[in-house]
């Protein structure tokens, strides 16, 4: 059997704000709410470059004394001008924000990345490192990523529903999916669960 942990990172040093491409780091070197990791024990880790994946990741593979594999296609959705900008309703973006969170598919934020382009680039990686092995696989990746990959695995199309804006994927949280064979559809055991 194949299984694959989809974990958010932790809380970031940062006021509220769209962090995407942002290169923000956690707000603790040791997240409490990322503890339960010390009780896998997975056989591959892979996560997102960016330090707020990163640094977590890094410590669970020196304890379990693997290699650490970084995909760049993992990075949470570029949100251009509005990336690290704190939420706040006099702002000059508030406006196309609150569009963009009522309907993502119709909005892209300015010298940012649309949603589909996101998508794809989500996808590509998940073709890319999800081949069949049996084994435990911890991804360390971004809210947005987890959202893109549990739509594409349950078949919803992300330009006719409300996914995106409810479903709740909190700070170090998994979501679990797996399969029994290459041939086998991939199944999701829990989505934003606060450890296992």
């Amino acid at each position: 059997m194949q299984q694959i942990d989809l974990v958010r990172h932790g809380p970031v040093a940062g006021p509220a704000a769209l962090y995407g491409w942002t290169d923000i780091p956690l707000q603790q070197q040791s997240p409490a709410c990322l503890d339960w990791l010390s009780t896998q024990s997975y056989q591959h880790i892979l996560s997102s470059p960016l330090k707020r994946c990163r640094q977590s990741a890094e410590q669970q593979a020196l304890r379990l004394q693997l290699d650490l594999a970084l995909e760049a296609d993992l990075k949470e959705m570029n949100f251009g001008q509005w990336d690290g900008v704190p939420f706040d309703e006099r702002n000059c973006y508030w406006p196309e924000q609150q569009q963009f969170w009522l309907t993502p598919y119709s909005v892209t934020p300015p010298q940012g990345e649309s949603l589909t382009q996101f998508q794809q680039r989500v996808l590509q990686a998940f073709e890319r490192h999800s081949g069949y092995q049996q084994q435990q696989e911890l991804w360390l990746v971004h809210a947005g990523v987890i959202r893109v990959l549990l739509a594409f695995l349950l078949d919803i199309d992300l330009q006719q529903s409300k996914w995106l804006q409810r479903v709740s994927v909190s700070y170090g949280s998994v979501s679990r999916i797996s399969r029994y064979n290459e041939h086998s559809p991939w199944q999701i055991q829990c989505i934003g669960s606060l450890g296992i």
